[in-house]
């Protein structure tokens, strides 16, 4: 984020520095929103549900979108291009420490299976 205004601001002026910044916050805010509203949501045990709320979250995430990009289109204050490389470096930053974290937390992803009969049991 900062240090993609200070690059567009070396590189376009401050039109390309307000674009990379506006954009650094819309994507800080549209991954925190949803991020926020899946932790609520997290506590759902049955794996539909928590998927429907999912897809729901993502929906409203992309509604979200298509409305600051259309409010946008005609700015002629803003440096598209610094503003879509702004969002796209942030989303690519967040989605690798997502991951990262995610595989940090240990959550098994499966259910453990049933004690199986030992060598020389017989089975019931």
């Amino acid at each position: 984020g900062p240090v993609a205004v200070l690059v567009a601001a070396v590189l376009g002026g401050g039109k390309a520095a307000l674009g990379a910044g506006l954009g650094f916050v819309i994507a800080l805010v549209f991954f925190a929103l949803g991020l926020v509203v899946m932790r609520k949501l997290g506590g759902a045990t049955d794996p539909f549900r928590f998927l429907a709320s999912a897809l729901a979250v993502f929906m409203g995430q992309m509604i979200f979108l298509l409305v600051v990009i259309m409010a946008l289109q005609d700015a002629t204050w803003l440096n598209g291009t610094a503003f879509g490389l702004s969002i796209l470096a942030v989303a690519l930053v967040w989605q690798v420490f997502q991951v990262v974290a995610y595989a940090r937390s240990r959550k098994p992803v499966f259910d453990e299976a049933p004690p199986s009969v030992q060598d020389g049991d017989s089975a019931p």
